[in-house]
């Protein structure tokens, strides 16, 4: 299989708008626990819908078209087995183990001074008093109150770690697909569907994940059919449609009607805009060059920001920063912009002093 010039270009556009997206998702001060007791914002509603807009109903997408590239990508470009594992262990594992021994670290030391412990209340976060067990759950995932996912110590690798399960189960899918692809995307749909509907409970957000690894493989084959059909309709009729969505979706979210489901529908809505936001980006040469610049700190930028320095800036920020009304908007946007800031200067300055140990952190994407 080859891989579509244009698909591939949209993707690079779309790579770092997406870490951003991740961060503002993480920047999420409604309820932080202090050494002095958990701080509860008691937000407008008018605030709650521009924050939600911008980290579940846009933002949203995030991850799952980081499924969706990576099913793309890896179905595009079948590798023999010895050299598809080498390149996923210093990919993939090698990062994922680095960044939460370096997360370890780091929590250990801030744990280690006066000044800064007294930001770490939650007992699962207190290093000094883990186990073996603890260690181990760092990596695969620990129950973290008050829901039931299964969250490694870096959080957001949650992704990546189902990404290695689906990469390892990959040939039966294949499989499954080049025997009846329409029964295949049926069954997994559906699956999707009857999660997102509380049939049953998923803590390890297996179901929705492995639905977007699955378009990934169909991307494959109808990637350029799909954007020739997007590009094909008029902006004005596709904004039109889609305000229309989200107006619903949020709607049916604020009144808990269904709202995981409908959230799905407006994910898959959103994603469209945005691949028909890349056409527009990738036209012109400008912007399509420091999109493709920064395409290459969206990994740094997704595995370093949390839990630490987004953990870190929240908390000093809600100790400055009034939490009522606008200011609610005034930290949300500008803690998250600082972080991106902080996080895209440190990866450049890394890779110019040291482009190995950039190389190493990164995945080896340089």
């Amino acid at each position: 299989c080859m891989i579509d010039e244009e698909t591939s270009k949209r993707i690079t556009s779309l790579r770092f708008l997406l870490a951003c997206f991740v961060v503002f998702i993480h920047n999420h001060p409604q309820e932080v626990n202090f050494a002095d007791g958990v701080m509860k914002i008691d937000e407008p509603m008018w605030t709650a819908v521009i924050r939600d807009t911008v980290t579940l109903f846009w933002g949203g997408i995030a991850v799952p078209a980081f499924f969706i590239i990576s099913g793309y990508l890896f179905f595009a470009k079948p590798k023999p087995l010895a050299k598809t594992i080498k390149a996923k262990l210093k990919g993939i594992v090698l990062p994922y183990v680095l960044w939460t021994l370096i997360s370890i670290f780091l929590y250990f030391v801030a744990q280690s001074f006066s000044f800064s412990k007294m930001y770490f209340v939650q007992e699962q976060n207190l290093i000094r008093s883990w186990h073996f067990l603890d260690f181990i759950k760092a990596f695969f995932g620990r129950q973290i109150p008050p829901n039931d996912y299964y969250h490694p110590l870096v959080y957001q690798f949650w992704y990546i770690r189902n990404l290695l399960m689906f990469m390892a189960f990959s040939p039966i899918l294949l499989f499954c697909y080049k025997k009846s692809p329409l029964a295949t995307f049926i069954l997994i749909t559906a699956q999707s569907a009857l999660h997102r509907l509380g049939v049953f409970q998923d803590p390890l957000w297996i179901s929705d994940a492995l639905f977007y690894f699955t378009l990934g493989l169909y991307s494959v084959k109808y990637s350029s059919k799909v954007i020739a059909i997007l590009d094909s309709i008029k902006w004005k009729d596709f904004l039109v449609a889609y305000f229309i969505s989200l107006c619903i979706t949020e709607y049916v979210s604020f009144n808990e009607i269904k709202a995981n489901f409908f959230s799905w529908g407006n994910h898959l809505f959103t994603i469209a805009l945005a691949l028909k936001l890349a056409g527009k980006m990738c036209k012109n040469e400008k912007i399509f060059a420091k999109l493709t610049f920064l395409s290459e700190y969206s990994f740094w930028i997704y595995a370093f920001h949390a839990p630490f320095v987004v953990g870190v800036m929240e908390k000093l920020s809600l100790k400055i920063i009034p939490m009522h009304d606008a200011l609610i908007l005034v930290q949300f946007f500008g803690i998250s912009i600082l972080c991106i800031l902080f996080l895209l200067l440190s990866g450049i300055a890394l890779k110019k002093i040291c482009p190995p140990l950039f190389a190493l952190l990164n995945g080896g994407r340089k």
